[in-house]
């Protein structure tokens, strides 16, 4: 048992010393505030406090984890051998930062929290974050600090703190915003698309559009008959996320009553594991939209669902948040940027969502999203999957995880040529 001396024990520091020791280090531990009870501890120990009480190993303390409530913060850069930190400490500690503090801030989004500038979109502006202005958005940043972190434990207490041979994983979702691009949909819609194709002057969407129609084609978005050809000889399972709401004024949907939708989703169910892809109006009408959602995708799937996806991102990380926890929902996979790569949260480690505005823990985990295909098809020179190789390669813990999002309409097999596609087969099959 891994025993650790506070002056004040916190709702802050009993999770992010949970999530560290536990959940990243697969340590188990205790918190005590009592002096004589850390004194006679014969195992290994540190203390986290203003100043240490020997010669312990010892974490010098930033305020954050001892306050209440939200309040603008001093950020000073420094680096820790390569790595950019924060919270910086002094020449006295065995760590040169808090590091417990600085990766709750992270975690838990704090600056979203606090008055920000939005875009235009009303979306928070990554290029106003602390990972954007340090430069180590597209590093795990609180992973390659515990990393670090760990061996100063594993050479302080090489007898129970060992480091481990880590092998991190990939995660690959698929969701599905519309399952049809122009079969299996109205007169009208295809009209619409007909005559946006003329007004463009997109002759080659209008010839994929006229083909499709008259069955000469494949639709690019039909691939779900195709999908067991990518992943049956692949360590990776993708988990699949469809959007199951009717069109509204915000989005164009494929209907819930169509009878080949219906059947798609029955089927895919039976060989992946399912989740939820909420509408945009679920987050505008969040209280009867979404529960509307739920109930007729567990009723067709015959199942409870715990996944979920925000299809359109986290625009109020507190509201949003909120209402996939009051809507039961257990797996939350929307914590990254829609259109930029990088690890919005600093981590690559799944994370249960601390609610610092109620000092509270959310029964809601979030998986990291590093990428999109949006994100993805922004990236010119290195190729996108050469990009994500190297990122996987830096992950240093066994709990840190790769995770990019793509369409259905990425495996159109009409594209088996294309250098996207090849380098998603290379990167899954690794």
């Amino acid at each position: 048992m891994f025993l650790v001396y506070t002056h004040k024990i916190t709702p802050r520091i009993r999770y992010i010393f949970k999530h560290i020791f536990e959940n990243m280090l697969m340590i188990n531990f205790d918190l005590t505030t009592k002096v004589e009870i850390f004194v006679a501890h014969s195992g290994p120990k540190l203390s986290y406090s203003n100043k240490p009480l020997g010669d312990e190993f010892f974490v010098k303390s930033h305020n954050l984890l001892f306050e209440q409530g939200i309040g603008p913060q001093k950020l000073k850069l420094d680096f820790w051998d390569e790595l950019p930190i924060f919270f910086l400490t002094n020449a006295e500690c065995n760590c040169p930062f808090d590091i417990f503090a600085a990766s709750f801030f992270l975690l838990t989004r704090y600056e979203e929290c606090m008055p920000y500038l939005k875009t235009n979109s009303g979306y928070f502006d990554p290029s106003q974050s602390i990972s954007m202005k340090f430069d180590f958005l597209e590093l795990p940043i609180i992973d390659l600090w515990v990393s670090k972190f760990q061996k100063q434990l594993a050479s302080n207490f090489h007898q129970t703190v060992k480091k481990r041979d880590h092998k991190a994983s990939k995660k690959i979702l698929l969701e599905v915003p519309l399952a049809f691009r122009y079969s299996n949909r109205s007169f009208l819609e295809n009209l619409e698309d007909f005559i946006s194709s003329i007004w463009k002057l997109n002759f080659r969407q209008l010839i994929i559009q006229i083909l499709v129609l008259i069955r000469l084609k494949n639709d690019p978005f039909d691939t779900f008959d195709f999908w067991d050809e990518w992943f049956n000889n692949t360590p990776i399972k993708p988990q699949i996320f469809f959007l199951f709401s009717q069109s509204s004024s915000y989005q164009v949907t494929t209907s819930i009553f169509n009878l080949r939708f219906r059947k798609i989703i029955k089927k895919t169910g039976d060989f992946f594991s399912l989740g939820l892809l909420t509408s945009v109006k679920a987050q505008i009408d969040s209280k009867k939209q979404i529960q509307r959602e739920k109930s007729d995708f567990q009723k067709l799937t015959n199942r409870t669902i715990f996944d979920v996806r925000l299809s359109n991102g986290i625009i109020n990380l507190r509201k949003d948040y909120e209402m996939l926890y009051e809507n039961e929902f257990k797996n939350d996979f929307s914590m990254g940027y829609l259109d930029r790569i990088g690890f919005r949260a600093g981590t690559a480690t799944p994370y249960y969502f601390y609610d610092v505005s109620r000092e509270f823990q959310l029964s809601l985990k979030l998986t990291p999203i590093f990428a999109t295909e949006e994100s993805l098809k922004k990236i010119i020179n290195p190729s996108p999957f050469e990009k994500l190789r190297a990122v996987y390669e830096m992950l240093p813990l066994e709990s840190s995880i790769l995770s990019i999002v793509l369409t259905n309409g990425f495996l159109d097999p009409n594209l088996k040529n294309d250098n996207l596609q090849k380098g998603l087969l290379d990167f899954i099959s690794d």
